[in-house]
């Protein structure tokens, strides 16, 4: 066989790849290849460098996990395939010495053989137990001769193996039951037939070579899908990377913008605080030239005097009597009066600088005697409040932000004292807010730093009764044509049935509009009598054109209708809170005529409309009405029916029990005549309309009286619907039918 020339070399190695035959480690020629349960392979030395004092060796390529044992890293399989290549490739290298030098073995002889597999030369007397020792008699051992003329094809493929249970037989078959190589002997004794099933050794590596290419196809599909994964990994690190960047410098640029708004702000601070205590100082140089000036005059005639008295004679001291008199008397009386104590202006830095954008704001002295107080009324409505203004001034009268604490009290009825907020403005106003919560005189006293601004205190007159009305007659907005029942939605607004108008208004508390919406969605025209509002802003409204109940949202977009197989003439509506059952009274109206057995009644719904009892019957007995009209549930779910032509309101469990009725026949305090529009606040106070009598009571629940919360010189003509606002006190809407507005009392 010939010998490999330099170009085989380079051109076998070129196939191969420097990079198969060098460690990964120390990125040089593999020196002692040991081979890790992952496939992949290291210098022995390089490994044991690698792992340290560690207990478990990891591959440094995949970081696969090896277990070792107590003969560590020596005892990992050599690589023989990569110490095979190494040598074959080396043979023909220039510069390589062909002299085999010292044996390996004994370290004596001259070297005549070398093994492929070990890599090792030995001498002829070392070859023969290298190759017959167990270990290693399965060995390639070749000549020098015949080494340096041999192919790498002969080399690597031309191995005798020997069997392991007979020494002397070679390894020419393959148990597939056992799944291992056997010799010729194997097949009559340890692996016969029938327990096992045996072929050719070629054969089985021929199957098995074409196995593991079937497996290589897919692991080469794994590989580019790997490499592709790989790639999008790469991209997405230099991703993070970019985005890194990016925001790192709109981090830095807004730091940057922050500091110029922020030495921006410094500058303008200073300019400012130079600006005012430049007034100062030069209002200040200006006191003192005017005492410099006056200080020499005085000076001057003091010595001017002192000299005449002390060297002139008598004709001269006489002779300008009259004229030094009377420069003393002037002098004497000249303005001397020293230099007031400084106004001084302080910096307060700002707590909330990233929200504020300032870092501060100047803060001057405060001359009490040049502020005031603003605002104050003389006379305020219960519910109702006032924004006092206090305006805080230097001694030059300029608008200034005080530095000293700014209080206000209000001194109650039983002569005790309540502690107000000062909101401070930060332009040299400050705002109080007062709450007129019970009728009658209150005193607002203001302080700065302890001593009382002019004026102080201050009265406020807190009363109750008629505020105003909102609406008239007409058709536009905030016009009404027969108004009937109110509501108070979820936005504090009012929400009035406009009945003639055949439409529903929705005002704010103010009396501004807001919204009106109508229903074209029935034959005949809506005539929304009452309204009621849910928890969840529903509008549940009756319809006396169309003997049903109509919902819709805050919007007048109609949700449901129910009630027309049930309700004759559906007038009152009222929800409970506790479980949202709808009660709706039942009466057209009249006496005379009427069709008793189907009106005089107050029906039980689901909120869905489900009709599930009737509650009463017509007549003057207990659990009877003649024209039950308006209705109100309280918080405890009892039900507020008023009884029109009985003169009483009824009151009912929510199991529709009959408990009680309030009020009796009459004109005096606490009796009723024609009661219609129910209302009870938090509190469960019940307040109660009436036609005939034309004025609003107030009771508790139990039917005491409490109060009147209208007058006659108010102008109730003809009370309906009646509604309570979310002030504290709240506020009571009355709809005026006859006059076509809504009238609001303070109580």
């Amino acid at each position: 066989m010939a010998k490999l020339t330099s170009a085989q070399s380079q051109k076998i190695l070129s196939k191969i790849g420097e990079d198969f035959l060098s460690c990964a480690i120390c990125l040089e020629q593999y020196k002692n290849p040991k081979i890790l349960p992952c496939h992949h392979t290291f210098c022995a030395e390089c490994l044991t460098t690698f792992m340290g004092k560690a207990k478990e060796l990891v591959c440094p390529t995949c970081k696969t996990p090896c277990q070792l044992s107590h003969g560590g890293v020596e005892e990992l399989k050599s690589s023989f395939f990569i110490s095979s290549l190494l040598d074959i490739i080396y043979q023909g290298m220039p510069g390589r010495d062909d002299i085999p030098g010292v044996c390996e073995g004994c370290g004596e002889n001259a070297a005549s053989h070398r093994c492929v597999d070990c890599s090792l030369n030995f001498c002829q007397s070392c070859t023969k137990p290298h190759k017959t020792v167990p270990a290693t008699r399965n060995h390639k051992v070749v000549a020098h001769s015949e080494y340096g003329d041999g192919k790498l094809s002969d080399i690597l493929l031309d191995s005798t193996v020997y069997c392991s249970s007979h020494p002397k037989s070679m390894v020419k078959f393959y148990c597939d039951t056992c799944q291992v190589p056997v010799c010729l002997e194997c097949t009559f004794v340890e692996h016969c037939v029938p327990t096992c099933s045996h072929r050719k050794l070629q054969d089985a590596a021929d199957d098995y070579t074409m196995k593991l290419k079937e497996m290589l196809a897919k692991l080469r599909v794994k590989e580019a899908r790997c490499e592709v994964s790989k790639y999008v990994a790469d991209d997405y690190r230099d991703q993070l990377r970019k985005h890194c960047r990016e925001e790192e410098q709109s981090i830095r640029g807004m730091a940057d913008e922050i500091v110029r708004m922020m030495t921006q702000e410094q500058h303008r601070l200073i300019e400012e605080l130079k600006t005012v205590y430049g007034t100062k100082v030069e209002r200040a140089e200006m006191q003192i030239d005017e005492l410099n000036f006056k200080y020499g005059q005085i000076s001057s005639v003091r010595s001017h005097i002192e000299t005449v008295i002390l060297h002139g004679s008598a004709a001269q001291l006489l002779s300008s009597k009259e004229e030094m008199v009377n420069s003393i008397e002037k002098l004497a009386m000249a303005k001397t009066t020293a230099l007031k104590p400084p106004d001084i202006v302080k910096f307060k830095a700002m707590s909330d600088i990233e929200e504020q954008g300032i870092l501060g704001m100047l803060q001057s002295k405060v001359s009490v005697q040049h502020c005031s107080v603003e605002n104050i009324s003389k006379q305020l409505f219960t519910g109702g409040s006032v924004d006092v203004i206090i305006k805080t001034r230097d001694s030059m009268g300029k608008l200034v932000i005080p530095y000293e604490e700014v209080t206000a009290k209000l001194a109650k009825r039983e002569g005790s004292w309540e502690d107000l907020g000062v909101f401070d403005n930060e332009d040299g106003t400050l705002t109080v807010t007062v709450h007129g919560r019970e009728v009658g005189i209150y005193w607002v006293t203001v302080a700065i730093a302890g001593e009382l601004v002019p004026g102080a205190p201050f009265d406020i007159m807190i009363t109750k009764g008629f505020i105003k009305n909102i609406g008239i007659t007409g058709e536009d907005t905030c016009q009404f044509s027969g108004p009937m029942g109110i509501a108070i939605n979820r936005h504090s607004d009012l929400v009035i049935c406009d009945r003639d108008n055949n439409r529903v208004q929705i005002i704010d508390k103010d009396g501004n509009f807001k919204l009106a919406f109508t229903f074209s969605h029935f034959k005949k025209p809506i005539r929304p009598c009452c309204i009621a509002v849910s928890t969840d802003n529903e509008y549940f409204m009756t319809d006396v054109g169309n003997s049903r109940v109509i919902v819709s949202d805050e919007n007048g977009q109609l949700c449901r209708f129910f009630g027309q197989a049930d309700l004759k003439y559906p007038h009152g509506i009222a929800i409970s809170p506790l479980d949202g059952t709808v009660y709706v009274t039942d009466w057209d109206g009249k006496l005379a005529g009427t069709k008793k057995e189907n009106s005089h009644c107050v029906r039980k719904f689901t909120r869905g409309g489900q009709h599930i009892k009737s509650i009463g019957k017509y007549g003057t007995k207990r659990g009877q009405f003649r024209g039950p009209a308006y209705v109100a549930v309280s918080n405890q779910g009892v039900v507020f029916v008023s009884d029109f032509n009985n003169c009483r309101v009824w009151v009912i469990t929510a199991d529709c029990e009959f408990l009680c009725s309030i009020g009796s026949h009459g004109t005096d305090e606490g009796q009723l005549c024609g009661p219609l529009g129910l209302a009870i606040d938090g509190d469960g106070y019940l307040y109660i309309t009436e036609v005939t009598n034309k004025r609003v009571q107030k009771f508790t629940s139990s039917g005491i009286f409490v109060s009147r919360i209208d007058m006659d010189e108010d102008g109730l003509c003809r009370p309906h619907g009646i509604t309570l606002t979310n002030d504290v006190p709240c506020r009571v809407a009355v709809v005026d039918h006859d006059r076509d507005c809504i009238k609001v009392f303070a109580q």
